[in-house]
């Protein structure tokens, strides 16, 4: 996996304006899609690629009743866990150390582009999903990253693939997922006043191609994986 980080990406998570706004708003479209897509309060989710827990944390704060276990490679990243409600195990998301069809909904946020096999990735979180279970991916838009790194925001190591919308949502159907959502967010890598209706404008304008990230969702229609 490129791009695995330690303990002071989970440093940036709480002290640069950038990461916590990235966070932040990376936890609010996974909490909306959960709210709009899943029937009823989940009874687990599972985080692949759950740095230190943070993401969790806030959707434990909703879910109080929720069952919250992360996925990490780092074990530095693991140390600074600071909720211990939250399960962190280490592990490889190309090989999920879990039983198959025991999650509710798992998430992938900013993880896909850094492994090898994104297509593994979808299958593996297709087999722990329950039936009619809820995936959600988010990932830059490959345009937009490729500009971060070409001015030095970005190593360029740190990334397999920066995949696209249209790719992700053929791998989903390949992996058996209908697919429920996949679209553009995120105007400013660092936040801005009124940018979700800046955003909503911007989408009915037909201008997503100026929003930096991505966003698919999908639901397990079926138990073979």
């Amino acid at each position: 996996m490129k791009g695995v980080l330690g303990k002071e990406y989970a440093t940036a998570r709480q002290s640069k304006r950038s990461h916590i706004y990235r966070l932040k708003r990376r936890s609010f479209e996974v909490l909306k899609s959960i709210q709009t897509f899943h029937s009823k309060e989940p009874r687990s989710i599972l985080d692949v690629g759950a740095a230190d827990g943070l993401m969790l944390n806030n959707l434990k704060a909703v879910f109080p009743d929720t069952t919250c276990i992360g996925i990490e490679y780092s074990n530095d990243l693991i140390a600074c866990r600071k909720n211990k409600t939250i399960c962190l195990l280490q592990g490889d998301a190309l090989v999920l150390p879990v039983k198959e069809n025991v999650f509710d909904v798992v998430i992938a946020t900013a993880i896909i582009e850094h492994v090898s096999d994104p297509m593994q990735l979808i299958r593996e979180a297709f087999r722990v999903l329950r039936k009619n279970g809820l995936f959600i991916v988010t990932t830059p838009h490959p345009f937009w990253e490729g500009i971060a790194t070409k001015i030095g925001h970005l190593k360029e190591e740190e990334h397999h693939e920066i995949i696209t919308l249209n790719k992700l949502m053929s791998l989903f159907k390949k992996s058996g997922f209908e697919i429920l959502k996949a679209e553009r967010f995120m105007v400013s890598p660092v936040g801005m006043p009124f940018e979700l209706i800046l955003e909503r404008l911007l989408k009915s304008c037909r201008l997503n191609f100026l929003l930096l990230n991505q966003i698919i969702i999908g639901r397990k229609i079926g138990n073979t994986y």
